[in-house]
């Protein structure tokens, strides 16, 4: 097998949840571009809408699949409604989150349950993805992690410019990290390797906290000498990890954390 031929996914199913947000539509874009049809899943029916308009227009196979990918029983029900669609399932990329910005003295139980609903998610959506992989011999996960799910934040980088990164998101990512290896050993022996990416200082200047702010320069600039290689991440710069973790390329790599962090969490 040459080198394109271990990066492809031609003829394969790929679901990417989050799949039209700030690094999902990246991910999407680079499964489809490698030969995968793949079925973004998101709840905003016009970035989903856009997403696959795009894709489309440039010759990849792409469907929708709008709705709550971070319930137990709609992310279930995603999950077997494409793959009966399709026909199979090869790859899933768990990329939909959501927390509450809440600052440390005033985070609530409520808070945290919130945040770990996508947690959750992770796990729900490949219990179900594993069932129609293994009608394949196998298949490939991709959690989504956070640097934070290793290390937590530096509070002087926000400090009266932005609110903190919330410790519930910090918390659910770190539990993302430590299902990715369980789930890992548990099927290896179904031939379904299960990894994460932990995206670092990638900050979306769409984001609530951030469009218009005045103080995001600012805090980019912070972000920037805390990380090794001087800079923030961007979206597209995890079309290349995902790519890897999706194909055969990393054909003997399965329950690892691939930091994509500008070697934040090398510190």
């Amino acid at each position: 097998m040459n080198t394109h031929e271990l990066f492809s996914l031609k003829e394969q199913v790929a679901v990417i949840t989050g799949g039209a947000g700030w690094i999902g539509s990246h991910i999407s874009e680079a499964l489809a571009e490698a030969g995968a049809h793949v079925y973004v899943a998101d709840i905003n029916e016009a970035d989903v809408n856009a997403c696959i308009e795009r894709l489309r227009s440039c010759g990849l196979r792409a469907d929708a699949w709008i709705g709550d990918a971070l319930g137990d029983v709609s992310a279930r029900g995603m999950i077997d409604d494409i793959a009966g669609k399709a026909g199979r399932l090869d790859v899933l990329v768990n990329c939909a989150v959501k927390t509450k910005s809440s600052e440390l003295d005033t985070v609530s139980f409520d808070d945290l349950q919130f945040s770990f609903e996508a947690a959750s998610a992770c796990l729900v959506t490949a219990q179900q993805a594993v069932i129609h992989m293994r009608k394949n011999g196998g298949g490939r996960i991709i959690n989504i992690g956070s640097m934070y799910g290793q290390v937590t934040g530096y509070p002087d980088v926000y400090k009266d410019l932005v609110p903190p990164n919330p410790i519930a998101y910090q918390a659910a990512k770190a539990a993302v990290h430590h299902m990715t290896k369980y789930m890992a050993v548990y099927w290896a022996k179904d031939n379904i390797r299960v990894n994460a990416i932990s995206p670092g200082p990638v900050p979306n200047p769409g984001k609530a906290a951030y469009e218009g702010n005045p103080a995001f320069k600012t805090f980019n600039a912070r972000l920037s000498q805390r990380t090794p290689l001087g800079r923030v991440g961007t979206p597209d710069e995890f079309r290349g990890p995902a790519l890897f973790l999706a194909s055969a390329a990393s054909s003997f790599v399965t329950g690892q954390i691939l930091f994509v962090d500008g070697g934040w969490t090398a510190w």
